[in-house]
């Protein structure tokens, strides 16, 4: 008798379990269940709809109901969860009961509603879902100005693709600097001024303390400063892991507010890591690479590696899942935001004294047309260990993120980082890499006690 495998969640994290597992073995009756109607989509995607990039968000969906009825993955979408009972082993939803032999959690995050008095409006949103891209998109299209409550990354590429629409936009951040949970403030100046150029408003500092509406629309956001007009409102100010009813059931949750699993993804209950329930995604709490400590990632990379160790674990094997660094490059218009790690402030929090090294260089050799500012800032603890990288150009981000991802899991030094060889051809690098700069900035060895022949110079 084949085994029944139980996947809530058709997310980044969901649907690669099912299919891995599928794709090794028919041992298994697998069923997704999922509180949405779309599924198999690229939520990275959506922003570049808005701006009109990508043609249609049909254009994201990657896969079919169809693709995964031939595979016999069942997806059951629109249905609600309402308890897990480990003990009889069934979930329960809302159509009915699902028995099953192994179950996986992968129910994501869900976007945080702060208390503000009228963000029920008409014509304030959410999005994190495809049905809230959908209806940000109607209201957009008879709204001439936006605002854009949050300066975080995807309110940010939100914002800018707002303006590719011809709107008014505003961008309210209640701190000090935008992307303040991943860029230092010197690297989120490059950023807002990038934005500025790009004809977008920010206003820092600023807490929203209400929104006021007429024929329950919204029309108006109201800050301590006074009350702005307003059209259509975004609220962008972070996530929160989809839990609730994960934890209702008995399942443990741990200080960041996701689910803890052990390092092969099991989930906790009454002090007890249960055998056959498994969470991945962007609901567990993972451990940081760097800092050691339990944190929350919220990329879809993350999320689609630990679902590979799920089925993995599934299929037989002993796989973890091991601490991670979080590289992500966010795009905003053609400027890339690249990011490894840990800031300045998070190294603090987390009781580490950085030191830091910002460079800057070309992205080719001096005399090949196009080449772009790079500028890239490297963090280290006190014994130069790499801690954290911060990557912004037009061009050239990720692949040196990608590269600062691997040294910063691995324990390199700013020492050895600047001795890495690195390749040179005029189309695409300079001869000393911007990484190579900041590193000898960093232990000491700068222009003024060694200098570099000419024909090695950054520039060249």
């Amino acid at each position: 008798m084949k085994k029944k495998l139980v996947v809530i969640g058709a997310g980044p994290a969901g649907l690669p379990v099912a299919s891995q597992v599928r794709k090794e073995t028919d041992q298994f009756d697998i069923n997704v269940i999922t509180d949405r109607h779309y599924f198999s989509y690229s939520p990275c995607g959506i922003p570049f709809v808005f701006s009109g990039v990508i043609k249609s968000f049909d254009n994201l969906i990657m896969r079919s109901n169809k693709h995964y009825e031939d595979m016999n993955i069942f997806i059951h979408t629109n249905t609600r969860v309402t308890e897990i009972d480990t003990e009889q082993q069934i979930v329960v939803t809302n159509k009915g009961n699902f028995p099953y032999d192994v179950l996986v959690i992968a129910t994501g995050v869900k976007p945080f509603v702060p208390p503000i008095r009228g963000i029920d409006l008409e014509g304030v949103h959410f999005m994190y879902t495809l049905e809230e891209a959908i209806e940000v998109e109607r209201s957009l299209k008879n709204s001439c100005s936006v605002a854009i409550v949050g300066g975080g990354a995807i309110g940010l590429e939100m914002a800018y693709a707002f303006r590719k629409r011809n709107k008014d936009v505003l961008v309210i951040e209640k701190g000090q600097q935008i992307m303040p949970s991943i860029l230092d403030p010197d690297m989120s100046a490059i950023v807002e001024d990038y934005l500025v150029s790009n004809g977008i408003n920010i206003l820092k500092d600023t807490e929203v303390t209400a929104f006021e509406g007429d024929d329950g629309k919204v029309t108006a956001i109201v800050t301590k400063d006074g009350k702005i007009n307003i059209d259509m409102v975004l609220v962008s100010v972070g996530v929160r892991p989809n839990v609730e009813m994960a934890v209702n059931s008995g399942i443990e949750r741990g200080v960041t507010g996701g689910l803890i699993t052990d390092s092969s993804l099991r989930v906790r209950k009454n002090g007890r890591f249960l055998p056959n329930v498994y969470a991945c995604g962007n609901c567990i709490e993972i451990i940081d690479g760097v800092t050691f400590r339990p944190a929350l990632s919220a990329l879809g990379s993350t999320a689609v590696r630990q679902a590979l160790t799920v089925a993995e674990n599934i299929l037989g094997s002993n796989t973890v899942f091991t601490p991670i660094v979080s590289p992500g490059v966010s795009i905003i218009g053609d400027l890339e935001i690249g990011v490894v790690g840990v800031n300045s402030k998070r190294a603090i929090e987390n009781g580490i004294v950085p030191r830091e090294s910002q460079a800057k260089g070309l992205t080719r050799a001096r005399y090949f047309p196009k080449g772009e500012i790079i500028t890239v800032k490297i963090l280290v603890d006190k014994n130069y260990r790499l801690i954290g990288s911060q990557i912004i150009s037009k061009e050239g981000v990720k692949g040196r993120i990608d590269s600062m991802s691997f040294m910063i899991s691995k324990g390199i030094t700013a020492h050895q980082l600047a001795l890495i060889e690195t390749s040179y051809v005029p189309p695409i690098s300079s001869v000393i890499d911007p990484l190579t700069i900041a590193a000898r900035k960093l232990i000491g060895i700068t222009r003024d006690r060694f200098t570099l022949p000419e024909s090695l110079d950054n520039s060249t």
